[in-house]
């Protein structure tokens, strides 16, 4: 069985991340399926966040949300991942230099048989 990190490091899922022109971003998923920790993050979002992978591995995808980040969106989200359905929505998010921008996103569970083990993300700025 391969380890998430295995899978990460693997030539193949490198190159697919590092051509992708979307911001991708893995988290390992919870028993809550709230609050997962980032795991990968390629350049692109870090071009698009400001935030490079040091400083965000190891977090939550919420610092990237803040004050016009709409909570019917991530209720919806939450649900959405509570149950295992893909989610795709739009919402502001913020810049590490605090400037708001309209991301559309798609978060898609990774599953182990029954089990959720991460989530992939692929966002773009549409503003």
């Amino acid at each position: 069985m391969n380890t998430s990190k295995d899978v990460l490091q693997s030539s193949l899922f490198q190159t697919v991340a590092s051509l992708a022109f979307e911001s991708i971003m893995v988290t390992e998923a919870t028993a809550d399926h709230k609050n997962s920790v980032i795991i990968y993050v390629n350049q692109a979002f870090s071009n698009l966040t400001g935030y490079s992978a040091d400083e965000v591995i190891g977090k939550t995808p919420g610092l990237l949300q803040g004050p016009e980040t709409e909570s019917g969106v991530k209720e919806r989200l939450s649900e959405d991942l509570k149950n295992n359905r893909t989610f795709h929505g739009t919402t502001i998010n913020y810049r590490k230099d605090g400037s708001a921008f309209t991301i559309e996103w798609k978060i898609a569970p990774v599953m182990d048989g029954d089990k959720t083990t991460h989530y992939v993300a692929v966002q773009r700025a549409i503003d």
